[in-house]
């Protein structure tokens, strides 16, 4: 879909981080917009932001998690702006914690906004546009859909869900449906407000008596500390969207920000000792961000770096 001026996109997770930066970019391409979240003061001003561009804007409330509301959007989508001709699935929450120490509630939940939101959305949307025969779907992985990094495995679990549907969606449909397509825009680490909606496994496995006694009420500071050092370096979210935005429009599978995660994908076919190496380097160093945010705070660990 070369060009999209005057074209229809409904954008899930809109209010901000890379939802917000695709509405403005969009926008800029000359789409009409459907902009659903469930924060709607957030959606108001990125509304207000972008009606410059001339296109038709639209918004509404929308928790992904639930089908029921995907099913309002796609009523109100068709109703104001008529067939849907690109769907962007970006809406999704991030999630931290040892494997051993995260909740059960807190793997639903993940799997919930990430997994079955994306499950809900084609079931949803697909059989419209198939009938139409074009549409362009576009869903929100991650790098970690690729890799699976660890200290996030309920988030790299829903992740490599994403992408899978992803992959399956396309070899489905390109054999019968030329005209329509299905991306996966991978990106790798970004600065984004992503971390106020990660639930956050307290590290018990990590911690001394001592320890678990002084963590208590200062999550909030331990994630704030650990996702400063995360994302320290990382590139500006409205300069990788133009990259995502350049990938829908050449109909990509996989739409990257980082070369390295094109070499990751290869490393796994053809040189399976050097990626687990590298699995066990980001093994080392992700714990050791954990360790070293815990001890600016004064909490004691165990220590296993």
């Amino acid at each position: 879909m070369k060009r999209l001026r005057g074209k229809n996109c409904l954008i899930t997770g809109a209010a901000s981080g890379i939802g917000r930066q695709l509405a403005h970019g969009l926008a800029r391409e000359g789409m009409n917009l459907y902009l659903a979240d469930p924060d709607t003061e957030g959606l108001a001003i990125v509304r207000e932001k972008i009606d410059k561009y001339g296109g038709k804007v639209f918004t509404g409330r929308c928790d992904v998690s639930k089908h029921g509301d995907l099913e309002k959007v796609a009523e109100a989508f068709y109703s104001l702006l008529g067939d849907m001709d690109v769907l962007v699935n970006n809406a999704g929450i991030a999630g931290a914690g040892l494997i051993e120490d995260i909740s059960l509630e807190d793997w639903k939940h993940v799997m919930d906004v990430n997994a079955w939101s994306i499950i809900y959305s084609i079931r949803v949307f697909l059989a419209r546009m198939m009938e139409r025969g074009t549409g362009h779907i576009v869903n929100t992985g991650s790098g970690a859909g690729i890799v699976g990094i660890p200290y996030h495995a309920q988030y790299i679990a829903s992740k490599f869900t994403v992408v899978g549907i992803t992959e399956a969606l396309y070899s489905e449909i390109k054999h019968t449906h030329k005209d329509m397509h299905s991306s996966v825009i991978c990106p790798s680490y970004l600065r984004t407000n992503i971390i106020d909606r990660t639930p956050v496994s307290i590290p018990y496995s990590l911690l001394t008596k001592s320890g678990k006694e002084e963590i208590e009420g200062r999550m909030d500071e331990f994630k704030s500390r650990f996702w400063e050092k995360y994302t320290k370096g990382a590139p500006a979210v409205d300069k990788v969207v133009r990259k995502y935005i350049r990938g829908i429009k050449k109909n990509k599978l996989y739409i990257f920000d980082m070369a390295r995660l094109r070499l990751a994908v290869v490393l796994k076919g053809i040189c399976e000792p050097l990626y687990r190496l590298v699995l066990r380097s980001e093994g080392k160093r992700h714990l050791k961000m954990i360790e070293d945010s815990l001890a600016e705070m004064g909490i004691q660990t165990k220590g296993r770096t």
